[in-house]
């Protein structure tokens, strides 16, 4: 099962699942061909993928909550294009400021510049991009998503394996990631992501309304 992923959280369930199968190929790269790709549903709409499972919903928070004078990092990445069309398609009055690092971010907040950040679920706090969308009446997909063309049944056995893992053996499995990625991550992201997303590999509902979005604020 040859599967190409971003090397985000998208990837630590099925990096996980190697612990336990020998049958799973991972290379971290955005093109080329494989039977599995994993990114954000963002970028997976961006690249006209399909969208055939959802697997990590409510990774993007704000926090603590919506303000005026938000700080975001990767401008032009998923969280940032999601953020973008929330203000904008419920005509919210903010300024955006956006960081090289999560460092310089949260740094900015300390310091008062900014009274809301938008980041990785590191903790419960806050709301997610998504739970914003569906209060007014959006859906959102989730944050991370799979584009899948063989071994269908293989890939959301070993998904949810690496699940089960990283539920029942944070610390162990958050080592054996950092261990397998491309690029360092500190431990504690893994756990704490992970912890306070939601992992559930499942089917979308129509995501018309959604790729339309992607689409508008890509550009």
């Amino acid at each position: 099962m040859k599967i190409i992923a971003a090397p985000g959280p998208v990837c630590y369930p099925i990096v996980a699942a190697q612990m336990v199968r020998n049958d799973i190929d991972i290379e971290y790269k955005k093109e080329g061909k494989a039977d599995i790709v994993l990114d954000s549903t963002v970028s997976l709409m961006k690249r006209n993928l399909p969208l055939d499972y959802v697997t990590i919903e409510n990774l993007s928070r704000v926090t603590p909550k919506l303000g005026y004078k938000i700080g975001i990092t990767r401008k032009g990445g998923a969280s940032d294009i999601l953020f973008r069309a929330f203000v904008n398609e419920t005509h919210q009055s903010v300024e955006i400021k956006y960081y090289e690092s999560m460092g310089d971010l949260m740094n900015a907040m300390n310091k008062n510049e900014i009274d809301t950040v938008v980041i990785p679920a590191i903790d419960n706090s806050g709301v997610s991009i998504e739970e914003y969308f569906k209060k007014n009446n959006v859906y959102i997909p989730g944050s991370c998503g799979a584009a899948v063309y063989n071994n269908e049944k293989e890939f959301v056995e070993a998904y949810n394996q690496g699940i089960k893992l990283i539920k029942e053996k944070p610390e162990e499995t958050a080592k054996f990631i950092v261990s397998k990625l491309p690029m360092q991550f500190p431990e504690e992201f893994i756990i704490n992501t992970m912890k306070n997303s939601d992992l559930n590999v499942h089917k979308p509902e129509n995501y018309d309304k959604f790729k339309e979005l992607v689409e508008k604020y890509s550009k």
